[in-house]
């Protein structure tokens, strides 16, 4: 039982001194820490893009499915996709909002027109 004891003693002094045991648990500056959480939440703004069913239906119409879409920006690099996250940020909110504008552009003479009509009709009468 003691030669056992020794042998492993010895094991682990050789061990000890001839393993090496370092660890390295440097420090990371806030911006990279930041940096990674940007990045991180500018995949997913792409990932979230993808997968709306306006985005959906247009891949569809170019022939593209949203499985292979997704796929694709999982093979991004970072700078693509906080590139692509960059111009998805940027982009109009809504996409009929010309169509909006011009809608309320036409109410809004119609409504002048009844006005002025009803000024002077209201003023004739008199």
């Amino acid at each position: 039982m003691t030669s056992c004891r020794m042998l492993i003693c010895r094991l682990l002094i050789a061990a000890v001194f001839l393993l090496p045991f370092s660890a390295n648990a440097g420090m990371i500056s806030t911006s990279e820490a930041v940096m990674s959480a940007q990045d991180l939440a500018n995949r997913n703004t792409v990932r979230d893009f993808i997968a709306r069913e306006d985005v959906a239906s247009q891949l569809k119409a170019m022939g593209l499915s949203v499985s292979t879409a997704q796929e694709r920006v999982a093979a991004m690099t970072q700078d693509e996709v906080n590139r692509l996250a960059g111009q998805i940020e940027t982009m109009p909110a809504g996409g009929a909002m010309a169509y909006a504008v011009v809608v309320t552009l036409i109410l809004a003479i119609v409504a002048m027109i009844v006005y002025f009509v009803w000024q002077t009709y209201k003023y004739e009468k008199k």
